[in-house]
């Protein structure tokens, strides 16, 4: 039999029987009656009858089980059992342990599951800062609120809690000034900063130029090229057959895995050029394997290695490329902002968005145009030159 029962100013408990149970057990929900309707005993006594009614059915219709005490590190492990190992590639389950383990575990690794609440949670991302104390980046919080919505909805999916906390809270938002200084970031080269790059990577090893040149003309990942094996090089067919990735394993140790998507898988043509200078450095990479006196590569014949065969970690790349920059005095952007100056220089020299699309192997044609076709010199100049047309000294003068 269903019931209510007072606990503390405006928390009650509301019990019913668990169906399941052959012994008389019982199911309790702690509840708090809203402060606006506190005052009116007629108006708590129906607040809390609809809500025990509400309660006393989903336990009926096994919505809800019974949490057993459980913690969300307890839970933690159920998850990554149930969905993370299935369903999420191992740098991804990697970048979540991570995750949970610095900002999530602190606050609510000890607290029971149950009892974690959408307020707790408005809180918690309302008070998120760096370790300095300086507004932490929107990007970071918004790998939290994701690592949490996962958590929290397969709670509620598996019916461990009666609610998802997580449906209240709003995914973060960067402020005016974040945004600003997102927009202000340089996120690709212009077609003239390229051609700088270009003969300034000329004066790097064999291996780390033809590395930044492809991931520059072929738009691949970082990883995707590290993983890149001379079987994958189709010297006929001109190009670069991408189907692995370099990439960090649950535990931080690199790891050679799958590529990112089904679509990320597939055959990039290559500049002629390209592939002859590849060839060239074949013949140099057999030398050094030939000399090499402790091969570490085993079967694998990874194009871009350290020396030895073995693979490079996926963040050397991003390193050496950081070194590079600041040691040449080139304008800095990301490794992976190249891929962005891949679909910024196809967009410039007349190719349209499903041929980007195709090279960049996206899934969706909308991340091409949303994420990687940023406006460049050229284009805004061209731009304002279509307007030229209307400079009212271009007319002639009317007698």
């Amino acid at each position: 039999m269903p019931y209510i029962q007072h606990v503390k100013d405006r928390k009650y408990k509301l019990c019913t029987d668990d169906p399941k149970s052959i012994k008389r057990k019982r199911i309790c929900l702690t509840v708090e009656v809203p402060a606006e309707l506190s005052n009116s005993e007629r108006k708590t006594q129906l607040w809390l009858n609809k809500e025990l009614a509400i309660f006393a059915e989903k336990i009926e219709n096994g919505e809800i089980i019974k949490s057993n005490k459980v913690t969300l590190d307890q839970f933690l492990v159920q998850w990554k059992k149930g969905y993370a190992d299935q369903s999420m590639g191992e740098y991804t389950r990697y970048m979540t342990n991570n995750v949970y383990r610095i900002y999530i575990q602190p606050v609510f690794g000890a607290e029971y599951i149950d009892k974690i609440k959408t307020l707790h949670l408005v809180n918690f991302f309302a008070e998120l800062k760096r370790k300095d104390g300086k507004p932490m980046a929107t990007n970071t919080k918004h790998n939290i609120y994701k690592v949490l919505k996962s958590l929290f909805g397969h709670a509620f999916k598996w019916r461990l809690i009666a609610d998802n906390p997580m449906e209240g809270v709003d995914k973060p938002s960067a402020a005016k000034k974040e945004k600003r200084e997102m927009r202000q970031r340089k996120k690709s080269y212009t077609a003239k900063e390229v051609e700088q790059v270009m003969s300034a990577l000329y004066e790097l090893p064999d291996r780390w130029r033809l590395y930044y040149i492809g991931v520059l003309l072929g738009g691949f990942r970082r990883g995707e090229m590290l993983a890149v094996q001379w079987d994958n090089v189709q010297f006929e067919a001109g190009g670069i057959y991408i189907e692995k990735q370099i990439t960090f394993d649950e535990d931080g140790d690199k790891a050679e895995d799958e590529v990112k998507t089904e679509h990320s898988e597939g055959f990039v043509p290559m500049p002629i050029w390209y592939m002859e200078e590849l060839k060239k450095y074949r013949t140099l990479w057999d030398i050094e394997k030939k000399n090499c006196k402790a091969w570490n590569g085993g079967i694998k014949q990874y194009v871009f290695h350290p020396g030895d065969g073995q693979m490079y970690y996926p963040n050397t790349p991003s390193l050496t490329w950081r070194r590079f920059l600041a040691k040449k005095e080139l304008p800095y952007i990301r490794l992976h902002d190249l891929r962005h100056t891949t679909a910024m220089l196809l967009r410039e020299y007349g190719a349209d968005l499903k041929q980007i699309q195709e090279r960049l192997r996206h899934t969706k044609l909308s991340t091409t145009t949303d994420i990687y076709m940023h406006e460049t010199e050229l284009i805004s100049r061209d731009t304002a030159d279509r307007l030229e047309v209307l400079n009212p000294k271009n007319k002639k003068s009317v007698t």
